[in-house]
């Protein structure tokens, strides 16, 4: 086995951190309620709102993605409300998961693994159910490598004035994601994808729509931790959160996030999207077949299908013991793909380097093509990209 230490970690999420960040966390632990410290949590959330383009609110939990999915629904979402769940992957089901678990009745528009949301099919559904109050979406689906269009989307939900709940966690800080631009009411994130800080943060924008509708709503919000209220009153208050901070955290996405600035947000998109290319030239160039519609490849994580005869328990286990670590499928492509991020602090040597590994393993393992192919072809893709 690989030393864990050494292993280079191609999943999508959690990710590489930079070393500066890890320098900012080990920072003596201070008082989550002095000045000092607020004055840190108020430039942090300032930052985020300048990564998402918006002076609207930004609320910082103590939790993972799933818990800012938990508050967008549980704060806006009222017992026995339609919600219009659009399902194209494992993360886009977790909403209609909270919605039934808020009481909720969830509206299932189903697509299979690897097809994105038809924003047309999301205009019929509307115009044809006038009870539909709010609608869910994941901005880009990380279990199947989509980029759902958000845009099109948010375009349509706010033509028909109903909410629109998007889940943004690995999209924001690696692609562009606009709230403000592309009407949406909520956007969530986490802090281990392509925000680059350990698991432990999440973040949720509130748009002005989503804030008139939690403050009309018929009956209290039914969650402590997570009530938006609550968290905006204290931020406004005394810049930062109702309950104990993650200090150390918050120490790390700070730091990330100056970074992110230092490299430029237009330059960190494009080499996100930069990378996706190379990724995928890499893997099409061995005669692999991808997952994801190629009008809708995601720029943070590729999903890839086995070629027959390959198990995931082998290739992964083979590739962890060369020092790779990638993530398999879930839901109904578990057991069928393999999936790489491209996102936070990788470069072209790391995917270069992990699709040199994939293909020792691929032949190992008996599948045939010309060994060197997909390496060549990424190589080739690099050589036509301004870097």
């Amino acid at each position: 086995m690989y030393d864990e230490e050494l292993t280079n970690l191609m999943i999508p999420g959690p990710v590489p951190i930079h070393p500066r960040v890890y320098r900012a966390m080990s920072r003596v632990i201070f008082g989550h309620r002095t000045p000092e410290y607020q004055n840190l949590y108020k430039e942090t959330v300032s930052l985020l709102q300048r990564l998402l383009q918006t002076e609207q609110d930004v609320l910082v939990f103590a939790g993972s993605g799933t818990a800012a999915m938990e508050a967008a629904i549980a704060n806006t979402l009222e017992p026995g409300e339609r919600v219009l769940n659009l399902v194209n992957g494992n993360f886009s089901e977790r909403w209609t998961e909270l919605t039934t678990t808020f009481g909720g009745t969830p509206v299932i528009q189903e697509y299979s693994y690897g097809q994105a949301v038809d924003p047309e099919r999301v205009r019929e559904a509307l115009a044809s159910d006038a009870s539909i109050r709010i609608v869910t979406m994941c901005h880009n689906e990380t279990s199947t490598g989509v980029l759902n269009p958000a845009k099109e989307v948010g375009q349509i939900v706010r033509d028909y004035d109903r909410l629109f709940l998007v889940d943004g966690i690995t999209s924001v800080g690696g692609d562009y994601v606009f709230p403000d631009k592309w009407n949406f009411d909520m956007l969530v994130t986490g802090s281990q994808k392509c925000l680059g800080v350990p698991p432990g943060l999440c973040a949720i924008w509130v748009g002005s729509r989503a804030w008139q509708k939690i403050e009309k709503r018929k009956q209290p919000s039914p969650t402590f931790y997570l009530n938006l209220l609550k968290a905006k009153k204290r931020y406004d208050g005394f810049g930062d959160s109702p309950f104990t901070s993650a200090v150390s955290l918050m120490y790390g996405l700070h730091e990330s996030l100056k970074i992110m600035f230092e490299e430029g947000y237009e330059n960190r998109v494009e080499r996100h999207h930069r990378l996706g290319r190379i990724t995928r030239a890499g893997y099409l160039g061995s005669g692999l077949e991808l997952l994801a519609d190629p009008a809708h490849y995601s720029n943070t994580v590729t999903a890839v299908k086995y070629p027959s005869g390959i198990t995931d328990k082998e290739f992964r286990g083979q590739l962890q013991n060369l020092g790779i670590l990638v993530a398999g499928g879930q839901g109904p492509v578990k057991g069928k793909i393999w999936r790489t991020n491209h996102m936070n602090i990788c470069t072209e040597r790391d995917v270069l380097s992990t699709l040199a590994i994939i293909e020792v393993v691929l032949k190992r393992l008996g599948y045939e093509f010309p060994l060197g192919s997909g390496v060549l072809a990424a190589q080739e893709q690099l050589l036509k990209e301004k870097v």
